[in-house]
């Protein structure tokens, strides 16, 4: 993949004591959550950007609050690597995950063909619990996909081909098929003065999906913001690992709140989703023109507000504002047809 701008990295540089024992093997386990490549014994890299500045900081904090020492650095360059070399580092390891999770669509493909001529109820819920876990993980390695490595399409035509046979054995038409057993479309009746949580130090997704159960969804929600690793016991979650409501397939958060809820009718509320769509995952996929300034507004806010429910509530009259003027904006183009 070549570069159209120099690339920016981060690096994790780490010291860890010897207690607790099983520190070093969480920290790892994140590290490779997060899709960090190892240079050098204890030294981890990453591409910059807002989500793995974020990252690596909270795993900064971990460290210290362990005894341990970190210090991240950012830098144009790598000693002893070209960018080219490192993201074909980063590729690698991308294409190592992607094909290990092919091998495991193609067993689970496999599995589920030979039963189908007799495919109980229990077993076709096993299915479709095995192929949401598979699901998750492709989500996740996708998200750590920062330079679009070669396995990343395969990988992808191996879950839709799954998908595709069990929704064909469930005899149903539907269009979007829901991996966690929830009707398609949700009662609103059912998520009314609830208490919906989310990670600390909300950014463009998470901010624009309050903003959406806030107007459209819970008339009296309730917000809280947690650490990694904090109990979201009795909450509703958003915009995080194994969420309630969070990424799914090509869809982001905010994408999956509106079609959940059966908003899709709604043009203005549409015409956001591709906006946040266009800034969360960064795919061009509706190239929205708004999305620059938009994006500009709310990270100027985020840098004003640290406070988590503060920053929520100073971004709800911009989300008004261009739901209003997108509104218009529809009920003008209506009037003149």
């Amino acid at each position: 993949m070549k570069l159209k701008e120099p690339q920016e990295w981060l690096l994790l540089i780490h010291q860890l004591p010897a207690q607790p024992t099983n520190l070093r093997v969480r920290i790892w386990r994140k590290l490779q959550n997060f899709g960090a490549i190892s240079i050098k014994n204890s030294v981890y890299l990453l591409p910059f950007n807002e989500k793995t500045g974020e990252d690596f900081g909270w795993l900064k904090q971990e460290i210290e609050a362990q005894g341990g020492e970190a210090t991240i650095f950012r830098a144009d360059s790598v000693e002893g690597k070209n960018d080219q070399e490192i993201i074909a580092l980063f590729c690698r390891q991308r294409d190592e995950e992607y094909a290990k999770l092919i091998s495991e669509f193609e067993n689970l493909g496999k599995d589920f063909g030979e039963q189908t001529s007799n495919l109980l109820t229990a077993k076709l819920s096993k299915f479709e619990s095995e192929l949401g876990k598979l699901q998750q993980e492709l989500e996740r390695i996708t998200a750590n996909d920062f330079f679009q490595a070669d396995n990343r399409k395969n990988a992808q035509t191996a879950f839709e081909k799954c998908r595709q046979e069990l929704q064909s054995a469930k005899g149903t038409n539907e269009k979007v098929f829901q991996l966690n057993n929830r009707s398609a479309k949700l009662n609103l009746s059912d998520y009314q003065n609830r208490r919906w949580t989310t990670r600390k130090n909300p950014h463009f997704d998470r901010l624009a999906s309050g903003w959406l159960i806030k107007r459209f969804i819970d008339a009296r929600p309730r917000f809280s913001f947690v650490a990694e690793g904090e109990s979201t016991e009795n909450a509703l979650t958003f915009d995080m690992v194994g969420a309630d409501f969070t990424h799914q397939g090509e869809d982001c958060t905010f994408e999956t709140l509106i079609k959940s809820f059966d908003l899709e009718n709604d043009s203005a509320l549409q015409q956001i989703a591709e906006i946040v769509h266009d800034i969360d995952l960064k795919d061009h996929k509706f190239n929205r023109l708004e999305a620059i300034g938009v994006n500009a507004v709310i990270r100027g806010i985020a840098e004003v507000f640290s406070d988590d429910h503060e920053r929520l509530k100073q971004t709800f009259p911009i989300f008004d504002g261009l739901y209003q003027l997108l509104k218009s904006t529809v009920t003008a183009n209506n009037y003149k047809d």
